[in-house]
């Protein structure tokens, strides 16, 4: 007897079977694979390119509440400025000498840097393989999106949307029985489109927004961490070059080692600074307080519908308190209340 054919399909089925259709097919990915790090290559492999994105996100978490830990003591002890010159500098004086005589000077305040500058590195190496990984996952690019960002900067997108529609030109879209149009939206070219960049981007320009869709600020906060992050990174260089090592042009004239007082009057006595110094306080608030709150999200600390308003409360109060702390500073040398 002969034995009986197999059916077509289960041929077709079996795995590495000759001429089967499915044989080159890849398999499907498992669950969760977003959360499993990349193939990494490269001297990056080592580090935070074999992380796993949990991972990733638990550093950025406790590096960043280390981070605002400090920077909420940081704002404590500027606050002694208030109290004159001579109590201010002996804060400073505490600080290089906290430690003595049983430890050489200073040695305490280079740990507390050097803790704060690994804390730093790892928040920002953690935060730039999120971000590329997540580019990655979107199809996008480097390239291609710093050429978004150049295009919206370089036109001058203008932001009032113009409904263009078949016998209704600029108008408002018609509606039928009150319910809106299903036509799409059309809107005016920006007033320097393609003046500065080729034509050939004409693809990755962005879509405005129509209007009455605004993002709300916690959003907008949250769209703009990375933007929030390096001005305070360039805030941070710029401050320890003003009133740490006195580097010129960043410090003032008047920089003296050892009159933290005077060196701070100084330095926020230019107009300029201050301004600055102000900006980067705001910057800073958002930063930290959606940061805080993505740290208690990733660590399990918000599982409660009360946990979760509790931890907004504490991370809108901890951002609003060293903000306006530190930004009543420049406020106070500008009045002369601080001189």
């Amino acid at each position: 007897m002969t034995p009986t054919t197999p059916p077509q399909r289960d041929r077709a089925a079996a795995p590495g079977s000759a001429g089967s259709p499915r044989a080159t097919t890849a398999p499907t990915a498992p669950h969760g694979v977003d959360d499993a790090a990349p193939a990494p290559a490269g001297a990056w492999a080592p580090t935070l390119g074999a992380a796993s994105n949990p991972d990733l996100k638990l550093a950025m978490a406790a590096s960043g509440t280390v981070l605002s830990v400090f920077t909420v003591g940081h704002m404590a002890g500027n606050m002694q400025v208030y109290l004159g010159r001579e109590r201010y500098n002996r804060y400073a004086l505490l600080l290089r000498h906290a430690g003595a005589p049983v430890l050489p000077t200073n040695t305490l305040l280079w740990a507390a840097r050097i803790g704060l500058l690994t804390s730093a590195g790892v928040h920002v190496l953690a935060g730039t393989e999120l971000t590329l990984r997540s580019m990655r996952r979107e199809g996008r690019t480097v390239t291609s999106t710093v050429r978004q960002v150049t295009r919206q900067i370089a036109t001058g997108v203008d932001r009032r949307p113009h409904l263009a529609l078949p016998g209704r030109p600029g108008g408002v879209p018609e509606q039928s029985a009150g319910m809106p149009t299903s036509r799409p939206q059309v809107y005016r070219r920006a007033p320097l489109d393609g003046a500065f960049l080729p034509g050939r981007f004409e693809a990755d320009a962005p879509r405005r927004r129509p209007r009455g869709r605004r993002r709300s600020v916690p959003r907008v906060i949250a769209r703009s961490m990375r933007s929030t992050g390096a001005v305070l990174g360039l805030f941070v260089t710029y401050h320890v070059l003003d009133l740490t090592t006195g580097t010129r042009p960043a410090a003032a004239r008047s920089f003296e080692h050892g009159d933290a007082y005077g060196n701070l009057v100084g330095s926020l006595s230019r107009p300029v600074v201050a301004v600055f110094y102000t900006a980067s306080m705001a910057a800073l608030a958002g930063h930290m307080v959606h940061g805080l709150r993505t740290a208690a999200l990733d660590t399990g600390l918000s599982g409660t519908a009360e946990r979760v308003r509790q931890v907004d409360v504490a991370a809108k109060a901890a951002g609003a308190v060293v903000a306006v702390g530190n930004a009543s500073i420049p406020l106070a040398v500008f009045l002369k209340v601080v001189r």
